[in-house]
């Protein structure tokens, strides 16, 4: 680098909760102008040592420096106000508020008056948010916006700030191709700026194409740590679980059973307009699309989240009327949805119980629950999608990412659904999850489970998927096979269609 001083250095910094050590011996720098990648397994570590830059944690041993000046009992506040800002993975916004008061909270510009000039802070946010191109209302609640457009505004809160060092967890685990190369753009011009970025990301393609150096942690511990030029993927992934994992395309199987699902001609006004497919056993169809495409839109209606305007669905060749998710359950169509804590898990509660929603109806007899029985179902799924350490009491706000995947995930596994809709599956979850999960969807193809596979990843999509609808302005752009698609085909069909008039 230019200039040699770091802006933050931490040294053999180590965090212990309940007696479990989860950092140990930790040593990092942040560069102006560079991008850092962190990377490593969920549970590795990596949240608690960015909660410790930003003054959510105090570490218990090690020291920090900011700016070349020692730091103690760093809070958020002070993090905030004096620079060092993050935006988790996680989104942090209130939803009731508007995107215009989301991004100037706390900073809201004033009339000579006193009070609050929000003609100049719609300004603002409009200004930052038009700049990456993006076209949303800053003034309707950001809780009505997609996940996608949420963390949009996310990102926008904190370039909003006078940040010297940005934090950016996962900022892309929704974002399609388009969205993420405007995200690069954006980083590329906050480097020029003289600002440090800390990346953290799961997407080994991203951290060769925007970071300049690289840290790997693994069980709370510094692994290896150089310039990106000297890594390569396969050592990344080696470095981050200890062993090799095979990345390369799966060879799809064409041999599959019979119809199982089938939507006719599915119309929500303004959203979803004319979609059809079917589905059959042992089939994964992926769904791609951009941000907006209407593919999350889709699949609600097929569970009956929200009404069907027009249009038709059958199951194993029987029409059947999905008024509710409860309903979808009922008949064996089940969905893991796009946000996992907001609309897949209750945090409060126990991983066992949390799996344990979908057999509780079904093991109950009188209204009395055969609480020997879902427990015993619970132990068995645990020990099934390998959920490490296997403690179903304790409580899922303090599991890892990919953990709470496995959680929302045994729910539909539990549920025993025929058809499965998996809306971004391993979104926010690390390499060796990731590979997990794909695990237990191949078993699931082999038990002739019917798969529709929601994805913002491509790679995912390709790797994945035997068949790929696209989609775009709320309806089907395309059809591939798997042999027929690459990433260039699947973005030039969404795109072709996105150019068009409604």
């Amino acid at each position: 680098m230019d200039n040699p001083s770091p802006v933050l250095s931490m040294r053999n910094i180590c965090k212990s909760f309940s007696g479990i050590q989860v950092l140990k011996a930790v040593d990092i720098d942040l560069y102006p102008g560079e991008v850092h990648c962190l990377v490593g397994e969920n549970g590795a570590g990596k949240s608690t040592l960015i909660k410790i830059m930003s003054g959510a944690y105090t570490p218990d041993n090690g020291t920090i420096h900011y700016q070349g000046q020692g730091l103690h009992n760093i809070t958020p506040r002070w993090a905030r106000e004096n620079g060092i800002n993050t935006i988790y993975q996680e989104i942090d916004l209130i939803p009731s508020l508007s995107a215009v008061e989301n991004i100037s909270l706390g900073i809201e510009p004033l009339k000579r008056s006193g009070n609050i000039d929000w003609v100049a802070a719609r300004r603002r946010a409009s200004q930052i948010l038009n700049n990456w191109g993006v076209q949303i209302d800053v003034d309707v609640p950001v809780g009505t916006l997609k996940v996608a457009y949420q963390q949009m505004v996310a990102i926008a809160k904190a370039l909003a700030l006078n940040s010297k060092i940005l934090i950016l967890d996962e900022p892309t685990a929704v974002f399609t191709s388009s969205e993420v190369e405007r995200l690069f753009g954006i980083i590329r011009d906050l480097k020029f700026q003289g600002i440090a970025l800390l990346y953290i990301s799961h997407h080994m393609e991203e951290i060769f194409e925007i970071g300049d150096r690289v840290t790997v942690l693994r069980d709370g511990c510094l692994i290896r740590t150089g310039v990106v030029s000297k890594f390569d993927k396969n050592t990344i992934v080696k470095a981050m679980v200890g062993r090799d994992i095979d990345l390369s395309r799966r060879n799809g199987n064409n041999h599959f059973g019979e119809e199982v699902f089938r939507a006719e001609h599915l119309v929500r006004d303004g959203v979803v307009r004319d979609v059809s497919f079917s589905l059959r056993r042992g089939e994964i169809i992926g769904v791609a699309g951009l941000v907006g495409a209407g593919r999350t839109e889709m699949a609600r209606l097929l569970i009956g989240a929200d009404p069907l305007n027009s249009g038709k669905i059958y199951l194993k060749g029987n029409l059947v009327v999905v008024k509710s998710p409860r309903k979808a359950l009922e008949l064996g169509i089940g969905m893991l949805p796009e946000s996992r804590k907001e609309e897949g898990l209750v945090p409060v509660r126990s991983m066992g119980e949390n799996m344990a929603y979908s057999q509780v109806e079904k093991t109950s007899r009188f209204g009395l629950v055969d609480w020997k029985r879902v427990r015993s179902a619970v132990a068995e799924m645990v020990s099934a999608v390998d959920i490490r350490p296997p403690r179903p009491n304790i409580q899922v706000i303090y599991m890892s990412g990919g953990n709470q995947q496995k959680v929302v995930l045994s729910k539909l596994l539990m549920a025993k659904c025929d058809v499965m809709i998996l809306d971004e599956p391993t979104r926010g979850v690390d390499v060796g999850a990731r590979m997990e999960i794909y695990k237990i969807m191949q078993k699931l193809k082999e038990q002739g489970k019917a798969i529709l596979m929601i994805s913002s990843d491509l790679p995912e999509i390709l790797t994945q998927a035997d068949r790929i609808l696209v989609m775009a302005k709320g309806c089907i752009a395309g059809d591939l096979t798997a042999d027929q698609a690459t990433e260039e085909k699947i973005l030039s069909v969404a795109l072709q269609l996105e150019g068009e008039a409604v």
